[in-house]
């Protein structure tokens, strides 16, 4: 479908981190709008630690698969002023992906994936989205049918950082938290495809530190209030959350705490 000028409908999600509540996100919505105005966009403005790799990692793991093929989803997130300001664009799924060249990427997605380069010249690292985001979006709305190396160079060397593996023994495997969310829900290193290839249709038994766990819920209404669970959250990611409480601090589990899973028949 096609808009004005030439240019097809898109959605397009733009996440930073930095709030909503700053005049930063207000002009962000501002230049979107009047850059790509008949385009439907979602805002994600999350409060998260600035160059913090693993958080943007896992965020990215969350949401990557949730939005409509095509979808554009503008990463806008803070290097450290230590790195110089290289961007890049890839494609996953249908969607294509613009962000700072600082290795969340390939820690998100993990499949290997061809990346490319989002021209700049070194100058424009406090104002990408207007010098580098909305071009390069531009140049893809123009011509939807070319495909990524037709605009931009491809990046050849893209070192691809990676999770802690779950340690796996007999009927058991070991699993690392590797986030903690604002609200002290605990992520660990293994997704629901991977939890259910070990589990292979038998019964778990989940060891914390403080409380042993004897099945997977759907979601937090399957336990009363103050209970604590194991579930998949978003992006598939295997979690034990606390419903109404922060399983983290009340729970003793931490960014690289282990817990012990086991497998069984009875």
């Amino acid at each position: 479908m096609q808009s004005e000028g030439g240019m097809r409908h898109v959605m397009i999600h733009y996440w930073c981190d930095y709030s909503t509540q700053t005049i930063d996100f207000s002009f962000a919505q501002l230049t979107l709008n009047v850059a790509f105005p008949k385009a439907t966009f979602i805002y994600s403005g999350l409060n998260m630690q600035r160059g913090n790799l693993v958080e943007q990692g896992i965020l990215l793991k969350q949401f990557k698969d949730a939005f409509p093929k095509g979808t554009i989803h503008i990463c806008h997130l803070a290097m450290p002023s230590t790195e110089p300001p290289r961007y890049i664009i890839v494609q996953y799924r249908g969607s294509y992906f613009l962000g700072p060249a600082n290795g969340f990427m390939p820690l998100g997605f993990e499949e290997d994936l061809e990346y490319y380069i989002i021209p700049n010249d070194g100058t424009h690292k406090w104002d990408e989205l207007n010098s580098l985001y909305i071009p390069a979006i531009t140049l893809l709305l123009k011509e939807p049918d070319k495909a990524l190396s037709h605009f931009f160079k491809p990046k050849l060397n893209n070192p691809k950082p990676i999770w802690i593996k779950p340690i796996v023994k007999n009927n058991f495997i070991r699993l690392s938290c590797m986030y903690v969310d604002p609200y002290g829900n605990c992520l660990f290193n293994i997704d629901k495809t991977e939890f259910e290839r070990f589990q292979a249709g038998r019964k778990v038994r989940i060891r914390t530190p403080m409380k042993i766990i004897e099945h997977i819920s759907n979601d937090y209404n399957d336990i009363q209030e103050g209970g604590v669970l194991a579930l998949f959250g978003w992006g598939d990611i295997f979690q034990i959350a606390q419903n109404k409480g922060n399983c983290s601090s009340n729970m003793g589990i931490y960014i690289d705490s282990p817990i012990m899973v086991e497998f069984h028949e009875s």
